[in-house]
C-alpha cells in the first residue's frame, strides 16, 4: 500500500524449535521466515514481487483482477505470485492454474514507500522509519491452505532490500489508483523500501487447492481466495520477466 504515509533464555531456545518443527510438521508447505528460495531471501523476493506489481499495466494487473483472468502473470520463473488487492480493502475470489513445480509466495498485508509524488524528496532513512512507523497499522493477518490455518503468521514478517521498480510511462498503478500524475510516476523509480507478511509455499501437488489470505491494516479488511489448479505439468519458462 502506497502510504498517505539467561536461565529464561535456555528454556526458551529448548522450545521454539520444538515450536518450529511442530509447525513444519503441520504445514510441510510453509517455508519458515527468512528461508531462501532460488538463491534469493525471501525478504529479496518481498522486493522482486514489488517490482512486479508496479511494472504491469493497470489493465492487466493481477492486484485489480477479480476473476483470476490476470493470475496467469504471477509466473516469474521459479516461484509464482499471488497478489491481495492494491491499495484497497474488500474481499475478491479469483481462479489460477499454476505448474507443479512452483513455489507460491503472497503478501497477507505489506506496505511499500517511496518518493513519487512526494516533495521534498525524503531519505532512504526517513522512507524506512516511516513505513516502519506505519507496520503496527497491521493489526491481524491470516492465511489457510486446503481449509487448514496457519499460526504463527506475524513471525512471517520479511523486510525487502532497498531496491528500484519501473513504471509504464500510461496505465500504470501509481497513475490509476494513487492517482499521482507527476513526471516520477513513470519510469525508474529510486529509492523504494518495503515491509510487511509474506508466506513462501513449497510447490503443492498436482490437483485442486484453496489458498486463503489477508488480514487488517489501518482498519481495513481484505480477504483473498484463490481456488488453484496445480497442473501435473512443469514448466520452466516464465510468463513474465520481472525487469
Amino acid at each position: 500500500m502506497k502510504k498517505t504515509i539467561l536461565t529464561v533464555l535456555a528454556a526458551m531456545l529448548l522450545v521454539l524449535p520444538a515450536k518450529l518443527a511442530s509447525q513444519q510438521e503441520n504445514f510441510p508447505h510453509v517455508l519458515p521466515p527468512h528461508s531462501a528460495v532460488a538463491g534469493k531471501t525471501l525478504g529479496e523476493w518481498s522486493a522482486v514481487w514489488w517490482k512486479w506489481a508496479y511494472a504491469i499495466p493497470a489493465n492487466d494487473n493481477p492486484l485489480l483482477d477479480h476473476s483470476g483472468e490476470k493470475s496467469k502473470f504471477g509466473d516469474v520463473g521459479p516461484v509464482f505470485f499471488l497478489a491481495g488487492l492494491f491499495n484497497t480493502s474488500g474481499s475478491v475470489t479469483r481462479t489460477v492454474t499454476i505448474p507443479t513445480n512452483k513455489f507460491i509466495f503472497f503478501p497477507l498485508e505489506n506496505l511499500v514507500n517511496d518518493n513519487v509524488g512526494v516533495t521534498p524528496r525524503q531519505t532512504i532513512d526517513t522512507l524506512v522509519s516511516q513505513i516502519d512507523a506505519a507496520l503496527p497499522g497491521v493489526t491481524a493477518i491470516h492465511a489457510s491452505i486446503d481449509g487448514r490455518e496457519v499460526g504463527d503468521l506475524f513471525s512471517h514478517r520479511e523486510t525487502a532490500p532497498v531496491f528500484s521498480y519501473t513504471l509504464q510511462l500510461t496505465d500504470n498503478l501509481q497513475q490509476v489508483v494513487n492517482g499521482i500524475t507527476t513526471p516520477d510516476a513513470t519510469g525508474t523509480v529510486f529509492p523504494a523500501v518495503a515491509d510487511g507478511y509474506y508466506l513462501m509455499l513449497r510447490p503443492l501437488s498436482a490437483g485442486q487447492h484453496v489458498i486463503k489470505f489477508g488480514g487488517v491494516l489501518f482498519g481495513g479488511s481484505l480477504d483473498v481466495t484463490y481456488q488453484v489448479s496445480v497442473t501435473s505439468t512443469r514448466s520452466i519458462e516464465p510468463v513474465v520477466l520481472v525487469p
